[in-house]
Parts: C-alpha cells; sequence; structure tokens
C-alpha cells in the first residue's frame, strides 16, 4: 500500500510539473542580423520607399523570413572611398557580411576577404544567370567564384537631344546613327557648324574618358584585349592605346565640347546637356531613366562607334556592373547566401528592373514587359548581339583605374601627351607584378 501511494504521489507531481514546463512560455530564439554593405543600388534616401528597389526588395526578404534581419549601411557611392573602407574593415575583420562592388577588377582585388561562392551554387541554378565570368578570380573559366552578377550590365552610349540635333542642321527623319568614330566627328563638325555645341561633358574625373576608350580600344584590339592586358600578354602602351586617346582628345581640339569641359565635373556635364545646351552627350545606361523622364520622346541614342578599320567594328562596350559577395570573416554565411539567392530570383531581379529602367535582367526567365523605357529598349535589343567589350576599367586592379581616370583627363586637354600617358599606366601595371 506504501509503494502504491508513493508512486501514485509521483505521478501526480511530475504530472504537475510537466503542467508548469507546459505553461512557462518559453524565451523566443532572437533573429539573426546580416550586415548588407550597399554602396551600387542607388536610392534616394528622402525618396518614398516604395519606389525604391533596394527598400522593396529589402521589405519583401524580411517578410519572407523574418528571422534574419538586414541591417543595409549605406556607403559612399565613390568607388575609391568605398574600396578603402571595406579593405580596412576586411583587414580588421569586422566589415559587413554582404557587400556591393563592380564586378570584374575591383571584385577581384578584394579575393584575400570573400568566400568562394562555388559549393553554394547548383550547376541548375547558375544556368539560369548570364554574366558569371566577370565575377570569377582572375577571369578564369576555373577560378573562384567570387560574387554574383546582378543584372545585365550597364552599356556605354552616346544620347541625343532631337531638337537640338534639328536645330544643329540634323534631319532626324532620315537620321542614321554613324558607323565609325570618323563619321561621328563628321557629325558632330557639322553641328558646330549650324551654331550648335555638339558635346556636353564635364571630364574632371576622366570618366568619359574611360567610356570612349574601353570603345575604341576594344574595337582596334578586339574584346579579349583587355583582359590580355591584365595578364600582361599583351601591353597597355600599345600603339593602339595611342590611337584610342588620339581619337579621343579631338572632342577637345576641335572644339566640339564646352571650353570649360576639362575643368568640369560629371554631373555638370549632364546638367548642361539636360538643360538644352548640346545636342549631344556621352554617358552609361545608367542615365536611361533621367534622360527619358527629361526628354520623353525627344531622347535617343546609339552606341559609341569604333574606329575605322577596327577589327572588332560595332563592338558594344560595358558589362555586367554590380556583383554581391559574402565576407570571409561572417558569422552567418547560410543567411548571407539565404540573402543572396534570394536576390537573384527572377522576380526579384524583374523588381530592379521595373523599378530602375536603367538595365534589363540577367536571368533567363526574365519578364521582358518589365521594360518600359525607349531608351532601354534599344540598349537591350543592342546586348541581345551579342557583340560587347568588357571595359578596361571593369578587368584591371582598382590601383590602375584611379589612375586611368586621372590620366584621362590630362590627356583630353592636352596636359600630357597620349603616349605619355599609356607609358605611365603600363609602369605602373609593371610596377604591381
Amino acid at each position: 500500500m506504501f509503494r502504491k501511494s508513493m508512486r501514485s504521489k509521483l505521478l501526480i507531481l511530475c504530472a504537475a510539473l510537466l503542467l508548469v514546463i507546459q505553461t512557462v512560455p518559453l524565451k523566443a530564439q532572437e533573429p539573426t542580423k546580416l550586415v548588407f554593405w550597399d554602396n551600387l543600388f542607388a536610392v534616394d534616401e528622402t525618396g518614398p520607399r516604395e519606389d525604391q528597389f533596394i527598400f522593396r526588395a529589402l521589405d519583401m526578404f524580411q517578410k519572407e523570413n523574418p528571422d534574419i534581419v538586414i541591417e543595409r549601411v549605406h556607403q559612399a557611392p565613390d568607388l575609391g572611398t568605398f574600396d578603402q573602407l571595406l579593405r580596412a574593415a576586411s583587414v580588421a575583420g569586422n566589415g559587413p557580411d554582404v557587400f556591393n562592388e563592380f564586378a570584374g577588377g575591383s571584385l577581384i582585388s578584394f579575393a584575400p576577404f570573400i568566400e568562394p561562392l562555388d559549393s553554394y551554387f547548383t550547376k541548375e541554378e547558375m544556368d539560369q544567370i548570364v554574366g558569371w565570368d566577370a565575377v570569377r578570380n582572375d577571369f578564369k573559366s576555373d577560378g573562384a567564384l567570387l560574387g554574383v552578377p546582378y543584372g545585365a550590365g550597364s552599356y556605354f552610349a552616346i544620347y541625343y537631344n532631337k531638337k537640338m540635333m534639328e536645330k544643329g542642321g540634323v534631319d532626324m527623319s532620315k537620321f542614321t546613327p554613324p558607323e565609325t568614330w570618323e563619321d561621328l566627328i563628321t557629325l558632330a563638325q557639322g553641328i558646330k557648324d549650324h551654331g550648335v555645341q555638339p558635346f556636353a561633358m564635364g571630364e574632371q574625373e576622366g570618366y568619359t574618358g574611360a567610356w570612349v576608350m574601353a570603345t575604341l580600344v576594344g574595337g582596334l584590339m578586339g574584346p579579349q584585349a583587355f583582359f590580355d592586358m591584365r595578364a600582361r600578354t599583351k601591353p597597355i602602351n600599345s600603339p593602339e592605346w595611342v590611337q584610342a586617346y588620339e581619337a579621343y582628345k579631338q572632342l577637345y581640339t576641335l572644339g566640339l565640347v564646352n571650353v570649360d569641359a576639362g575643368s568640369l565635373p560629371s554631373g555638370d556635364g549632364q546638367l548642361k546637356f539636360t538643360q538644352g545646351e548640346s545636342a549631344m552627350w556621352i554617358q552609361g545606361g545608367w542615365a536611361n531613366k533621367d534622360i527619358n523622364n527629361i526628354f520623353g520622346e525627344d531622347a535617343g541614342l546609339f552606341k559609341i562607334p569604333t574606329l575605322k578599320g577596327s577589327v572588332y567594328p560595332g563592338g558594344l562596350a560595358g558589362g555586367p556592373n554590380i556583383s554581391l559577395a559574402v565576407m570571409n570573416y561572417s558569422k552567418v554565411k547560410p543567411e548571407a547566401i539565404k540573402f543572396i539567392k534570394f536576390m537573384l530570383r527572377p522576380d526579384v531581379l524583374d523588381l530592379y528592373v521595373s523599378l530602375n529602367q536603367t538595365e534589363p535582367s540577367n536571368h533567363l526567365k526574365a519578364d521582358p514587359a518589365v521594360i518600359q523605357n525607349p531608351l532601354l529598349k534599344i540598349q537591350a535589343e543592342q546586348i541581345l548581339e551579342g557583340k560587347t567589350i568588357y571595359p578596361f576599367d571593369n578587368i584591371m586592379p582598382g590601383e590602375i583605374n584611379s589612375m586611368f581616370y586621372r590620366l584621362n583627363a590630362a590627356v583630353f586637354i592636352g596636359q600630357l601627351s597620349s603616349q605619355e600617358a599609356a607609358d605611365q599606366l603600363q609602369a605602373a601595371y609593371d610596377a604591381m607584378k
């Protein structure tokens, strides 16, 4: 009887304890925090959140993944400043978990701090995305996958204002874009002769030179040339490079740009064009939305033409622009990979295209109907031709690119000869061996 009584009491006690355990609320698990450094998804921090891609994408991700909190850190869009901050933080091991960077040479320069992504993606997943060659270490087909390409990229173009072109004597009902650089110079000279400024430009930073040189050198030497320069199998200071520099500076020496082009920042050149002070303007596809919004049906664009006699005539310079990568010191790599794969979903990429209207999607399941900007439609058709040139400054290390921009500006206004600039670039790259 005693044993039965004790047994009954123990059973009652256990039941009571179990009831208490079940009714005591468990402490909620803290969500995982993922730090994302963003300097390329351009946003107006004060603008409506619903109109801006990165905010919309982050809201979608957080809703689908309440156990992960993304801390977006908006970094300076200036590439040099961002690279310095990222390198210093990476050396200290306290940088972001995920970051975006220009695909190509800029991304590759951070290879020692990047988690290779090869083991995280299946062949089926990779087959849906275009542009992987721009994010492999040293651009080798078997190089470590350092990031993911985001979007089909930006391509360089000459934008024009139809009204100003007509004022400059161009019959736009019969207008055919120039096929060669020489034809472009002739077109610009004719516009100038009619009292209209052909080009607006702000070349203080040397960016326009980078876009023009990508086209002209790539046309003269072929799309592999810049990869060969990085691999040191072809010299930077080649005769073709000097020839391209000579053509580029014609815009200034022939008076086809505003007289203060060499001292103005790039943004001021854009302002001059949008205020109707010139017929044409050289820029990348990231300007598609702005130019269409300003000029509407009066806006047009065509490829920067290659030089006469080019081995790769009609090449379109540009390519994958943005990449996303994971730091190898991240403590939340599974969550970081989950975020990157979310960003690569076709519906998220379509949202990127739809809201920005600056570049097409690089997903094979992209919805072409989201492209509404007529300027972007033209570039999307040009990309499909497959005759592209990946630019020098997307391939080379950041230090060389910074020097390249400075030299472009100096050559443009005649402070430095084309040969001297080419030789300085070659010497600087040789010193990096």
